[in-house]
């Protein structure tokens, strides 16, 4: 077990610890919400502690502990789920007023394998209303804060469960991203962050999707150690989900050939991030991968128009579930989005769909000869939490779709992209690089997020004690 002044225990370590014998769940449970009492008032990040339910599911696993027969490795280790997804017996506030009364009426299919597999679910996490937000400030619930630094925010829309983890309050925690709301918090925190292929952690119920398939479930965690193990878990089919059958069979064993790039024509790029996708560049050259300088193969300005139509339209319909309530309920920003979302026609919106269309060829036509593209996560650090976007990136003014120029193309196109902490900024902040793999590719990721941790120079920062 870890005391105040000791690092919390990776999701692995605990894993090994009990089935070793060596502490219970009940213990590990005992330890997380002593870290969330001391931290959470500071950062904002859960939303819902379920106290009690925890404790059953932790008497459960020790019950299983004891009689050799534990589900496996994640059976008694505490865990956090993104406020957006459905958990049965917990609320789902979806970072909005709106919500603020409902309870889902049951687990969406990745909590479903977190409870099947014995882990402790601890509570919910911040998120801003609609997970519509490059930062985490829910008219609900306020701000969470980086704790890397408190007068910082964490990203979005994820900032509470990368605060949660990045904290060390749980190892593991459950987040979702449509257009870079894992892998850019994760970034800003210094976590592994992964969104997986569409379809590859199976989904039913939930709230409506703001940009049609752009969102899929993921998770972070500090060690790629413990984000493999969750992906793991959480990846496969369902009949309940027709799209997860989809995926092709994992590739044969063979060492993936990456394409990098570090700017966008026109686009702003803080120049510590852009040194770290060298650095790491290097790094893979040096481990005997083939590694070749390869244009975007993306088009930023479509990608930015076609999503800007799809979530105005997303959460139009979101704030039509409540009409008499919307106008003067949502936040500022949700409140512009949805008019605007309103005053689109139908030829707009399938204008948006043509661009998306436009989006996946041109990506498939342009992928060329490459598996996997290394690229940055986030366009530079994370900022001050008081401001919706960087005021400035590497000295230029900043503007708000700045920070995902190299993440939405993902959500685009459906394939797996995977945050790997980076060596760190000058002033000790957390950087992040960006794997993209193919899609069903998200073997070539970990291979590569691996080869990156153990072959570079530089180790990242410690985390802040909490």
């Amino acid at each position: 077990m870890t005391t105040e002044n000791q690092p919390p225990l990776s999701a692995l370590a605990m894993s090994l610890a009990l089935a070793r014998g060596e502490v219970t769940p009940a213990a590990l449970l005992d330890e997380a919400l002593t870290r969330v009492a001391r931290a959470n008032d500071a950062l904002g990040a859960f939303v819902h502690v379920d106290a009690e339910g925890a404790a059953r599911a932790a008497a459960e696993a020790g019950a299983r502990q004891a009689a050799g027969a534990r589900r496996g490795p994640l059976d008694g280790v505490p865990v956090a789920v993104k406020d957006n997804l459905w958990v049965a017996g917990m609320p789902a506030h979806w970072g909005s007023r709106m919500w603020v009364d409902f309870a889902p009426p049951c687990d969406d299919i990745p909590v479903e394998r977190l409870r099947a597999a014995g882990a402790v679910i601890l509570g919910k996490t911040n998120t801003p209303e609609f997970a519509l937000s490059g930062r985490t400030d829910s008219p609900l619930h306020g701000p969470s804060r980086n704790p890397w630094d408190v007068s910082l925010t964490p990203g979005g829309s994820s900032g509470g469960s990368v605060a949660a983890v990045a904290a060390g309050m749980v190892p593991l925690a459950l987040t979702t991203d449509a257009g870079g709301s894992t892998r850019l918090p994760a970034s800003y925190t210094g976590l592994y962050g992964l969104r997986p292929s569409n379809g590859r952690i199976a989904r039913r119920y939930g709230f409506p999707p703001m940009g049609i398939d752009f969102q899929a479930v993921g998770a972070v965690a500090r060690s790629l150690e413990d984000l493999e193990m969750a992906y793991r878990l959480l990846a496969g089919p369902d009949p309940r989900d027709p799209f997860s059958s989809r995926l092709p069979a994992a590739s044969a064993a063979r060492r993936p050939r990456i394409g990098w790039f570090a700017r966008l024509a026109g686009e702003l790029v803080h120049p510590e991030v852009e040194a770290a996708v060298q650095e790491c560049a290097a790094v893979l050259q040096a481990a005997g991968y083939d590694i070749v300088p390869r244009a975007a193969p993306y088009d930023v300005a479509l990608v930015r128009k076609v999503w800007s139509a799809l979530s105005s339209a997303g959460a139009a319909r979101a704030a039509e579930m409540h009409p008499d309530r919307w106008r003067t309920e949502a936040s500022a920003a949700i409140a512009a989005t949805a008019a605007r979302g309103l005053a689109l026609t139908a030829v707009d919106y399938v204008r948006a769909l043509d661009g998306l269309a436009e989006i996946r060829t041109g990506v498939a036509d342009a992928w060329g000869d490459v598996d996997v593209f290394l690229c940055p996560s986030a366009a530079s650090p994370a900022w001050p939490i008081g401001d919706e976007f960087p005021a400035e990136i590497g000295g230029a003014p900043g503007h708000a779709g700045a920070q995902n120029a190299f993440a939405t193309w993902v959500n685009a196109i459906g394939h797996p992209g995977l945050n790997v902490p980076a060596r760190p900024h000058a002033n000790g902040l957390p950087l992040g690089v960006q794997l993209v793999g193919r899609f069903g590719g998200e073997e070539d990721l970990f291979e590569l997020a691996g080869s990156l941790g153990s072959g570079a120079a530089w180790k990242p920062a410690e985390f802040p004690p909490w």
